[in-house]
């Protein structure tokens, strides 16, 4: 299994994959209707948008461009470079984003706490030990394991924030192992080719890494992190574009109802989303897990995980603590992030689950 053309994409542009999607922009102008500018990544939480491209609707409020990145940081690079207005993203760099530009969460895209993973071959010391701290039983290796190990992995992103608290599940710290930034594409190649100890994934690259024979020794969810998948909107657009928020927002959540209530019809476009758009060889199965292991969720249920203080403000907070365990931001910093509810903004979602009809 190999991944044909993501490789190559992401060593060329390392920065930014942007592949633009513009559906009838000719008829856009005529009709006077609105362009937003949808961001994503090769996830999940992409297909949606793209899904609307490909049926080609002539009878939405708004017409969408669509630009793809290989994470989340250079996705928020762009952002702050006023180049798209919304979109789907981890939580770790839309935290970053809020936080450096006011960016607001205005939904949860899917709950991706297992598919935010950590891999090794098959001859890993790691894997000769289970469950060396009683309270993540699933975990794998001993923190003398884990010690000095060369892991590669995407920083600033939910798959780091899963390696960090695994580390800290295990009584250790980033830097008492070897942490080796690489995009997730040249992480499977790299890996493959013998270089690191350790790998970190996020789906789909994690079922890359199934099908190659390599074993999960840890996750988010294994290490007792909840990591949710953000819908994101630039700030400035938000302020001045309000309405076209909504819309786009109510567009984006009827795929996921659909995907959410068909997995049959969603695996068969996502394994298309995947494969034919980003470049990618996973078979069905493998891709039938992604609605096995990232839960979906529709705006009334939405509302309700943005508005409990228990829910979408405290996983915020405790990726925010991450960040300035990692040094990254500053006690400060988070102290501002969290008195201003982690920049979590329902009423986009409101607005939506009011007018829902499913």
């Amino acid at each position: 299994m190999t991944m044909k053309r993501f490789n190559a994409i992401a060593a060329t542009l390392g920065a930014i994959i942007c592949i633009s999607l513009a559906v009838g922009l000719s008829s856009a102008v005529a009709q006077n209707k609105p362009m937003v500018r949808v961001s994503g990544q090769p996830c999940l939480h992409g297909m949606p948008t793209w899904e609307v491209l490909e049926q080609k609707p002539t009878n939405l409020p708004v017409e969408m461009k669509y630009m793809m990145f290989p994470s989340g940081p250079p996705q928020i690079e762009a952002m702050a470079a006023g180049e798209w207005d919304v979109g789907a993203i981890g939580t770790v760099p839309m935290m970053m984003a809020s936080i450096r530009y006011g960016a607001l969460m205005i939904g949860i895209s899917n709950d991706e706490s297992e598919t935010n993973d950590l891999w090794v071959r098959p001859d890993s010391p790691l894997l000769k030990a289970k469950g060396a701290n009683p309270k993540f039983p699933n975990l794998y290796g001993t923190a003398a394991d884990w010690k000095g190990k060369k892991i590669l992995c995407t920083t600033v992103s939910t798959g780091h924030y899963a390696l960090s608290s695994t580390l800290k599940a295990l009584g250790l710290k980033d830097n008492e192992v070897q942490i080796i930034q690489i995009e997730q594409g040249q992480a499977v190649a790299a890996f493959a080719s013998g270089q690191g100890d350790i790998l970190q994934m996020w789906a789909p690259f994690s079922y890359i890494a199934e099908s190659r024979g390599w074993k999960k020794v840890s996750s988010g969810a294994r290490a007792g992190a909840m990591i949710p998948g953000a819908i994101i909107v630039r700030k400035e657009y938000a302020e001045k574009n309000p309405e076209q928020v909504v819309q786009w927002l109510g567009i984006y959540m009827n795929m996921v109802a659909k995907m959410k209530g068909d997995h049959a019809w969603g695996t068969e476009r996502l394994h298309k989303y995947f494969n034919d758009y980003c470049g990618m060889e996973l078979s069905k199965e493998l891709v039938a897990k992604e609605f096995e292991l990232r839960p979906l969720f529709l705006p009334k249920e939405q509302v309700t995980l943005l508005t409990d203080p228990a829910k979408a403000k405290a996983w915020m907070t405790a990726i925010a603590q991450f960040f300035v365990d990692q040094g990254r931001i500053s006690k400060e910093e988070m102290d501002r992030y969290v008195k201003n509810n982690c920049f979590i903004d329902p009423k986009f979602m409101e607005s939506v689950a009011a007018k829902w009809k499913q």
